[in-house]
């Protein structure tokens, strides 16, 4: 297999070297010079400058121009007519042809004055001469037409072409280092404006332009939101003629050993008005569309509350609502719903979405956990067989008006019915490095769950005639009820001394959680320098958990209350949080001081003991200074303790580990400093970025932990102060465009972390500390759309470090590395693809693996009219090793997961790509063009 690895390199490093006609042997010229304002003589900056072949305007390659007006184009063909074009907005554009020889292939241009005009550029540009990259005030465009793609590409794989943008995996994107959070059409909101929808399903050839911008909706929180840290928006300016049309897909497919899929997405929208269908199912462990291409649907993610979760491996779970391939082991899925945006009126817009989502996965998993204190270790093996079901249903609204230009409200309403249904049979024991075989438990569990959750944003925004004054302002309520019933029959025995009981019993446990928030904030430039910021956050609580344990009664029903675990407990009470900042501008320098404080106050109530009222106040100062690209920070924050830690109640559920709450437990207050550093290299097409941090922590919640000769464990959380952490980022991106259709990406990065902590174990007390090292490379080679090959490789190191002698010190290393290579040959009909991805574990324990290996291998036929059809032949792990594993170091012990996945199959997959745009449906002209 390394064999294989090496050989793909030496292939990606022969296509790297090999010249190619007008790259190598012609590109020798040098055009310089420095853009400057006609009339004040001061430079301009991110002007786009591009180079075209005057004959037929082929764009050759472009610069921006840097903070002092210049650029330097390096690679150009000499003994060929070419055409300078310099733009930028509020000016005329300038043109200049020019040649270069071979006796004089550098030629400096000294200063190209811009003359300012009052002509849009849209006006006065030749189309064919629109420059790739131009830059609107706050806003980075890129001409879609410069960027070439294959007739089937999607926006994602225009946007991998973009200089200073990345797309990883999972099709998350991160423009010049800053994530993006949303994305628009036309201006509007689409889908919720989860950027994974858009990238995946709008074709590339129907964009004109990508529009790149600060997320305002992040800066109306937080107007003071440090530069680095603003999110960034992408606008998609649809192609003049496509406002009306319909694009999806329909699959269907099935393999070898029972495994099968079929689905569809169909989004038709017509001016301001969007349908969107959806539905699917199949037994592959993976969504029914591409990880997050659903979230947020109908804008929910938009309020920042809707809970998305994904698992690295295309899973994904919104708000409770299961879409396929979130959860362990072999996974079984399904589900449908539908999406429906349009404008009621200039001022109204209307959003209602209904999904609904179902899995079923089996799992098995084998985990092994060492710990060492004194002259002992425990080591604990259990392994555990699985069924569940998740399920969940999801309806909810978006509405928005406009009083006035300067005014908005909007209302997003949802409610969610979900449940969970899940057996299990594990098996666990214990052995003691003195005294041998310690304790053995069966536990057969079944646990029936069934809830509902309900939540609302309103949010009002009202901008003021004064410039950059404005009142922002949301509620925020979350309303839930579950209750779970879980059912355990543990069959228990322990030899030190010999003894064993069966635990059977029913916990019921029935939650009811109200939230109800407001916030608002206020900014007014009170002058060129300075802006004022006030913010006031306010909000009650009322937390009630009651826990219910019995033991059968006659009847052999569940119905004799064991006081020892049971308690009924109630939480209320309000969070006050008001603070004011102030940002001080001059120059390239940016100083904001800001002062908050933190009220809690809280009334705990229990069935068994008196209430316990709790209040906390903590002031929360911050600093903010920023000057080109460097950035320092200090905040101090305030975090409560988790539910789980507070209900002074145990938890027998597992007789071998018992967790207890602790209600006094208090918030723990952190300070947090930060030294950051981002460039994006206009001219070298270059990302840097370096972030250093520490963090202080006082009343930090550790487990207090007990273990018996017999080795059952207790825990009990405690506050805990002396904790702290350092850390580390550090990256660098380089885009290299060799040619029109030969690229090259290197990313390399480190994230080192230093972690202080306490170990408390039977009254034994150790401070410890983690150290993380994790440095990892990429390249990414792309000729033409022909060839492209991925290459990523990382190192882990974790050690850990005891103050006592009582603790062994830990150490954990591993290696993963991702290769994929693809292929297009020819006129591009047929497409190959294989994926290796290998992890190499070191310090394995016997039983488990140390290393394997997940290769998947497929090939594409495209076919039909307009590319609409493709037949995929996959082979999902070809060496039949795949398995979930990993090992986690914490404070002594050092714990070891096998987990079952799906392995080898074959799939035989059909796709059809609906995509019809400014075309009448119906009649001859058919949605399916076959």
């Amino acid at each position: 297999m390394r064999r294989t690895i090496i050989f793909l390199l030496c292939i990606a490093i022969f296509a790297f070297l090999t010249p190619t006609r007008g790259f190598s042997q012609d590109a020798k010229g040098v055009i310089s010079a420095t853009i400057i304002d006609s009339a004040t003589r001061k430079p301009v900056t991110y002007a786009s400058v591009s180079v075209f072949r005057a004959a037929d305007t082929v764009l050759l390659t472009y610069r921006l121009s840097d903070d002092k007006g210049g650029f330097r184009i390096p690679s150009l063909p000499v003994a060929t007519r070419l055409r300078l074009v310099v733009t930028f907005i509020g000016y005329a554009v300038h043109r200049k042809e020019f040649q270069l020889t071979a006796e004089q292939p550098q030629l400096n241009l000294g200063n190209i004055a811009l003359n300012p005009s009052l002509l849009s550029l849209d006006e006065v540009m030749i189309r064919a001469e629109r420059p790739p990259v131009m830059v609107r005030k706050d806003t980075i465009e890129f001409n879609a037409a410069s960027f070439k793609t294959l007739p089937d590409a999607l926006v994602e794989d225009l946007l991998r072409k973009l200089p200073g943008v990345n797309v990883d995996k999972d099709g998350n994107i991160v423009v010049n280092g800053r994530r993006v959070s949303t994305i628009y059409v036309d201006g509007k909101d689409f889908f919720g404006g989860d950027p994974k929808i858009a990238t995946r399903n709008l074709p590339a050839n129907t964009i004109e332009k990508v529009q790149v911008s600060n997320d305002q909706e992040a800066l109306k929180v937080n107007p003071f939101l440090p530069e680095a840290e603003i999110p960034q928006v992408i606008n998609l300016k649809l192609k003049p003629g496509i406002k009306k049309g319909a694009f999806g897909k329909l699959y269907a497919g099935g393999g070898v050993r029972g495994k099968a899929e079929a689905g569809g997405l169909l989004n038709i929208f017509r001016d301001t008005t969007q349908v969107s269908l959806l539905g699917y199912g199949n037994n592959l462990n993976k969504a029914g569309f591409a990880f997050a291409d659903l979230r947020t649907a109908g804008g929910f993610g938009r309020s920042g509350w809707g809970t998305a979760n994904g698992n690295g491996a295309g899973g994904l779970n919104i708000d409770g609502v299961p879409f396929g391939g979130y959860g362990s082991g072999v996974i079984r899925s399904g589900g449908g719903g539908a999406n429906f945006n349009t404008m009621l009126s200039k001022k109204l817009s209307f959003s209602l979405n209904y999904f609904y989502g179902v899995t079923n996965s089996d799992y098995d998993e084998l985990r092994n956990t060492l710990q060492t204190y004194s002259d002992t270790s425990l080591n604990t093996r259990r392994t555990m067989t699985q069924g569940s079901k998740v399920y969940g249903h999801m309806i909810g609204t978006k509405v928005k008006y406009q009083f006035s230009p300067r005014v908005t409200l909007e209302f997003r309403p949802s409610l969610l019915l979900n449940g969970e249904n899940t057996g299990q049979v594990s098996f666990t024991n214990s052995i003691s490095s003195i005294k041998g075989l310690a304790s053995e438990s069966t536990n057969n569990q079944r646990s029936d769950n069934d809830g509902y959750v309900y939540r609302h944003v309103a949010i009002l925004n009202v901008d003021f005639k004064e410039k950059g004054r404005r009142l922002f302002a949301f509620n925020f309520m979350n309303a839930d009820d579950s209750g779970t019933d879980q059912y355990n029959l543990a069959d228990n025995r322990f030899y030190e001394p010999v003894t064993s009981y069966t635990l059977n019993q029913l916990r019921r446990t029935d939650a009811h959680n109200l939230n109800n928030q407001v916030l608002a904030t206020y900014t007014d430039p009170l002058s060129k320098t300075i802006t004022f910021n006030a913010s006031f956050s306010g909000a009650y609580f009322s937390n009630r958990n009651n826990v219910g344990t019995y033991t059968p009664g006659p009847g052999e029903e569940y119905t004799v209350l064991l006081p020892a675990f049971s308690q009924d407990f109630m939480r209320k009470g309000v969070r006050v949080n008001p603070g004011a900042s102030v940002r001080w501008s001059i120059n390239k320098l940016t100083i904001t001081p800001g002062i908050g404080f933190q009220l809690l106050t809280a009334d705990n109530h229990f069935s068994s003991s008196p209430v316990l009222t709790q209040r906390f106040f903590y002031w929360l100062p911050q600093l903010d200074i920023a000057r080109g690209i460097l950035s320092a920070s200090y905040q101090r924050r305030f975090s409560e303790p988790a539910a789980a830690n507070l209900q002074p109640v145990a938890n027998n559920t597992n007789p071998l580990l018992v967790r207890q709450g602790n209600p006094a437990l208090k918030p723990m207050l952190s300070d947090y400093l930060t030294l950051g550093l981002r460039k994006y290299d206009t001219q070298r097409l270059a990302t840097y970025y370096a972030n250093v941090n520490a963090t202080f922590n006082n009343n930090a919640t550790i487990l207090s932990r007990t273990v018996s000769q017999s080795g059952v464990q207790t825990t009990y959380p405690i506050n805990a102060g002396g904790t702290w952490a350092l850390g580390s980022n550090l990256s660098f991106q380089k885009d290299k465009k060799f040619s029109e259709n030969r690229q090259f990406s290197l990313i390399v990065s480190n994230s080192l972390s230093f972690n202080r902590s306490l170990v408390l174990l039977n009254s034994v007390r150790s401070d410890y500390s983690v150290l993380n090292l994790r440095p990892s490379g990429e390249f990414r080679l792309n000729l033409n759309d022909k060839f492209e090959l991925n290459e990523a490789y990382s190192f882990t190191r974790y050690n850990s470090r005891y103050e006592s002698a009582e603790f062994s010190s830990q150490s954990l290393t591993y290696h993963d590395s991702r290769s994929e290579l693809i292929l297009r040959p020819g006129a591009g009909n047929f497409v190959w693809e294989t994926t290796m991805d290998y992890r190499y574990n070191s310090n394995a324990i016997p039983g488990l693996l140390k290393s394997y290996y997940r290769w998947n291998a497929a090939v594409t036929y495209i076919f039909l009219k307009g590319r609409r059809g493709q037949l995929k032949l996959a082979v999902n792990d070809i060496l039949d090793q795949n398995i979930v594993a990993s090992r986690v170091v914490r404070e002594n012990l050092t714990e070891d997961m096998q987990g079952s996945t799906i392995r080898r199959y074959g799939l035989l997959t059909f796709t059809y790509n609906i995509r019809s745009f400014g075309e009448k449906v119906g009649g001859r002209n058919q949605l399916f063009k076959f």
